[in-house]
Protein backbone atom coordinates (compact mmCIF):
# COMPACT_ATOMS: atom_id res chain seq x y z
CA UNK A 1 0.00 0.00 0.00
CA UNK A 2 1.57 3.11 -1.16
CA UNK A 3 1.06 6.47 1.03
CA UNK A 4 1.08 10.37 -0.42
CA UNK A 5 1.78 12.71 2.06
CA UNK A 6 0.28 15.59 1.12
CA UNK A 7 0.39 19.10 2.44
CA UNK A 8 -1.53 22.28 1.66
CA UNK A 9 -0.75 26.08 2.57
CA UNK A 10 -2.41 29.36 1.91
CA UNK A 11 -0.47 31.37 0.22
CA UNK A 12 1.16 34.63 1.72
CA UNK A 13 -0.26 37.91 2.64
CA UNK A 14 -1.35 40.50 0.09
CA UNK A 15 -2.14 44.48 -0.27
CA UNK A 16 -5.80 43.15 -0.46
CA UNK A 17 -5.29 40.84 2.66
CA UNK A 18 -3.95 43.46 4.93
CA UNK A 19 -6.70 46.27 3.87
CA UNK A 20 -9.08 43.69 4.62
CA UNK A 21 -10.35 43.72 0.70
CA UNK A 22 -12.35 40.58 -0.90
CA UNK A 23 -9.82 38.75 -3.34
CA UNK A 24 -11.42 36.16 -4.97
CA UNK A 25 -10.51 34.51 -8.75
CA UNK A 26 -11.35 37.95 -10.15
CA UNK A 27 -8.15 39.46 -8.45
CA UNK A 28 -4.85 38.73 -9.11
CA UNK A 29 -2.51 40.57 -6.75
CA UNK A 30 1.00 39.84 -5.83
CA UNK A 31 2.46 38.97 -2.68
CA UNK A 32 3.56 41.93 0.15
CA UNK A 33 6.59 42.02 1.92
CA UNK A 34 5.07 40.35 4.83
CA UNK A 35 3.88 37.51 2.46
CA UNK A 36 7.46 37.14 0.86
CA UNK A 37 8.25 36.57 4.77
CA UNK A 38 5.67 33.75 5.04
CA UNK A 39 6.48 31.83 1.73
CA UNK A 40 10.04 31.88 2.92
CA UNK A 41 8.64 30.42 6.57
CA UNK A 42 7.05 27.94 4.86
CA UNK A 43 9.76 26.74 2.79
CA UNK A 44 12.08 26.49 6.33
CA UNK A 45 9.08 24.68 8.36
CA UNK A 46 8.90 21.97 4.90
CA UNK A 47 13.02 21.90 4.25
CA UNK A 48 13.46 18.06 5.34
CA UNK A 49 9.93 16.63 4.13
CA UNK A 50 11.59 15.67 1.04
CA UNK A 51 9.07 17.43 -1.35
CA UNK A 52 8.64 16.07 -4.96
CA UNK A 53 5.45 17.90 -6.45
CA UNK A 54 5.02 21.82 -5.64
CA UNK A 55 1.43 22.66 -7.34
CA UNK A 56 -0.05 26.42 -7.20
CA UNK A 57 -3.14 27.81 -8.60
CA UNK A 58 -2.62 30.19 -11.58
CA UNK A 59 -3.15 33.68 -9.55
CA UNK A 60 0.33 35.40 -8.71
CA UNK A 61 -0.25 34.95 -5.39
CA UNK A 62 0.12 31.72 -5.45
CA UNK A 63 1.94 31.14 -7.81
CA UNK A 64 4.62 33.46 -6.08
CA UNK A 65 4.45 31.66 -2.71
CA UNK A 66 5.17 28.18 -4.68
CA UNK A 67 8.66 29.58 -6.18
CA UNK A 68 9.56 30.61 -3.38
CA UNK A 69 9.46 27.33 -1.60
CA UNK A 70 10.25 25.50 -5.04
CA UNK A 71 13.55 27.81 -5.05
CA UNK A 72 14.35 25.60 -1.81
CA UNK A 73 13.55 22.54 -3.11
CA UNK A 74 15.50 23.62 -6.65
CA UNK A 75 12.64 22.19 -8.05
CA UNK A 76 9.36 23.81 -10.72
CA UNK A 77 6.25 24.15 -9.69
CA UNK A 78 2.76 23.46 -11.96
CA UNK A 79 0.16 25.97 -11.93
CA UNK A 80 -2.93 25.25 -12.80
CA UNK A 81 -6.34 27.56 -12.93
CA UNK A 82 -8.64 25.07 -11.57
CA UNK A 83 -6.91 25.35 -8.27
CA UNK A 84 -7.89 29.47 -8.02
CA UNK A 85 -9.23 30.88 -5.54
CA UNK A 86 -13.54 31.08 -5.42
CA UNK A 87 -15.12 33.95 -7.65
CA UNK A 88 -16.94 36.09 -5.31
CA UNK A 89 -18.66 38.42 -7.86
CA UNK A 90 -19.56 41.72 -7.30
CA UNK A 91 -18.01 41.52 -4.20
CA UNK A 92 -13.84 41.14 -5.45
CA UNK A 93 -12.35 44.40 -3.98
CA UNK A 94 -14.52 45.81 -1.99
CA UNK A 95 -13.18 46.06 1.61
CA UNK A 96 -15.41 43.09 4.06
CA UNK A 97 -16.21 45.78 6.06
CA UNK A 98 -18.27 47.41 3.30
CA UNK A 99 -20.25 45.23 2.65
CA UNK A 100 -20.35 43.20 6.08
CA UNK A 101 -24.53 42.66 6.08
CA UNK A 102 -24.61 41.41 2.51
CA UNK A 103 -21.29 39.11 3.35
CA UNK A 104 -23.42 37.73 6.39
CA UNK A 105 -26.52 37.21 4.47
CA UNK A 106 -24.75 35.31 2.12
CA UNK A 107 -22.69 33.43 4.68
CA UNK A 108 -26.45 32.11 5.91
CA UNK A 109 -27.24 30.94 2.92
CA UNK A 110 -24.39 28.85 2.95
CA UNK A 111 -24.73 27.16 6.30
CA UNK A 112 -28.36 26.66 5.82
CA UNK A 113 -27.60 24.16 3.25
CA UNK A 114 -27.46 26.45 -0.34
CA UNK A 115 -24.43 25.78 -1.16
CA UNK A 116 -25.07 26.20 -4.80
CA UNK A 117 -25.87 29.66 -4.55
CA UNK A 118 -23.36 32.01 -5.98
CA UNK A 119 -23.05 35.72 -5.57
CA UNK A 120 -24.62 38.00 -7.96
CA UNK A 121 -21.52 39.01 -10.98
CA UNK A 122 -19.97 36.30 -11.83
CA UNK A 123 -19.62 34.40 -8.76
CA UNK A 124 -19.20 31.25 -8.20
CA UNK A 125 -21.16 28.83 -5.31
CA UNK A 126 -19.21 26.43 -2.95
CA UNK A 127 -20.52 23.54 -5.06
CA UNK A 128 -19.22 24.93 -8.34
CA UNK A 129 -15.45 25.30 -6.50
CA UNK A 130 -15.29 21.87 -5.26
CA UNK A 131 -16.25 20.38 -9.01
CA UNK A 132 -13.66 22.07 -10.80
CA UNK A 133 -10.88 22.00 -7.77
CA UNK A 134 -11.76 18.21 -6.83
CA UNK A 135 -11.22 17.04 -10.26
CA UNK A 136 -7.83 18.28 -10.79
CA UNK A 137 -6.52 17.65 -7.62
CA UNK A 138 -7.76 13.82 -7.64
CA UNK A 139 -5.61 13.99 -10.79
CA UNK A 140 -2.64 15.27 -9.68
CA UNK A 141 -2.97 12.45 -6.58
CA UNK A 142 -3.76 9.37 -8.80
CA UNK A 143 -1.04 10.39 -11.04
CA UNK A 144 1.79 10.84 -8.20
CA UNK A 145 0.56 8.32 -5.68
CA UNK A 146 3.38 7.80 -2.85
CA UNK A 147 4.62 10.53 -3.32
CA UNK A 148 5.06 13.80 -1.03
CA UNK A 149 2.87 16.68 -2.50
CA UNK A 150 2.66 20.38 -1.91
CA UNK A 151 -0.55 22.40 -2.69
CA UNK A 152 -0.46 26.28 -2.42
CA UNK A 153 -4.21 27.70 -2.50
CA UNK A 154 -6.59 30.02 -1.09
CA UNK A 155 -8.69 30.26 2.11
CA UNK A 156 -11.79 30.07 0.65
CA UNK A 157 -10.54 27.33 -1.83
CA UNK A 158 -9.19 25.12 1.19
CA UNK A 159 -12.06 25.51 3.60
CA UNK A 160 -14.39 23.92 0.64
CA UNK A 161 -11.82 20.88 -0.19
CA UNK A 162 -10.74 20.31 3.32
CA UNK A 163 -14.49 20.02 4.33
CA UNK A 164 -14.94 17.69 1.24
CA UNK A 165 -12.03 15.35 2.65
CA UNK A 166 -13.00 15.47 6.22
CA UNK A 167 -16.64 14.71 5.47
CA UNK A 168 -18.02 18.27 6.38
CA UNK A 169 -21.29 19.22 4.27
CA UNK A 170 -20.18 22.48 2.31
CA UNK A 171 -22.57 24.07 4.95
CA UNK A 172 -19.90 23.57 7.80
CA UNK A 173 -16.50 24.90 5.45
CA UNK A 174 -16.66 27.60 8.07
CA UNK A 175 -15.24 25.12 10.23
CA UNK A 176 -11.97 25.00 8.94
CA UNK A 177 -9.29 27.91 10.47
CA UNK A 178 -7.53 29.70 7.26
CA UNK A 179 -4.56 32.44 7.68
CA UNK A 180 -1.85 33.39 5.35
CA UNK A 181 0.83 31.09 5.37
CA UNK A 182 -1.01 28.33 7.25
CA UNK A 183 -0.27 24.97 6.17
CA UNK A 184 -2.20 21.76 6.57
CA UNK A 185 -1.62 17.88 6.66
CA UNK A 186 -2.86 14.64 5.20
CA UNK A 187 -1.86 11.17 4.61
CA UNK A 188 -3.51 8.78 1.71
CA UNK A 189 -3.74 5.32 1.44
CA UNK A 190 -5.30 3.44 -1.51
CA UNK A 191 -8.44 3.58 0.52
CA UNK A 192 -8.16 5.88 3.66
CA UNK A 193 -7.95 10.03 3.94
CA UNK A 194 -5.88 10.38 7.65
CA UNK A 195 -5.61 13.82 8.99
CA UNK A 196 -2.12 14.87 10.31
CA UNK A 197 -3.04 18.79 11.61
CA UNK A 198 -5.19 21.67 10.34
CA UNK A 199 -3.99 25.52 10.37
CA UNK A 200 -0.40 25.13 11.86
CA UNK A 201 0.76 28.84 11.79
CA UNK A 202 4.11 27.85 14.64
CA UNK A 203 6.72 28.28 11.82
CA UNK A 204 5.14 32.37 11.17
CA UNK A 205 5.95 32.96 14.99
CA UNK A 206 8.12 36.31 14.84
CA UNK A 207 7.42 37.33 11.22
CA UNK A 208 7.50 41.17 11.34
CA UNK A 209 4.47 42.74 10.08
CA UNK A 210 5.85 44.80 7.05
CA UNK A 211 3.54 46.11 4.07
CA UNK A 212 4.42 47.08 0.59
Amino acid sequence: MSTTDIYIARHGETKYNREGKMQGRGIDAPLNKTGRLQARAISDELKDKSIDHIFSSSLVRSMETAEIVAWTFRMKYHSYPELDEMNFGKFEGRASKDIEQELNEVHRTWQNGNTDYAIDGGGESPVMVLERVNSRMNNILNNHSGSTLLFVLHGRLIRIVLSHWLGYPLSDMHRIEHSNGALYHFLKNDNSLEMGYLHKTDHLEGIMDEEG
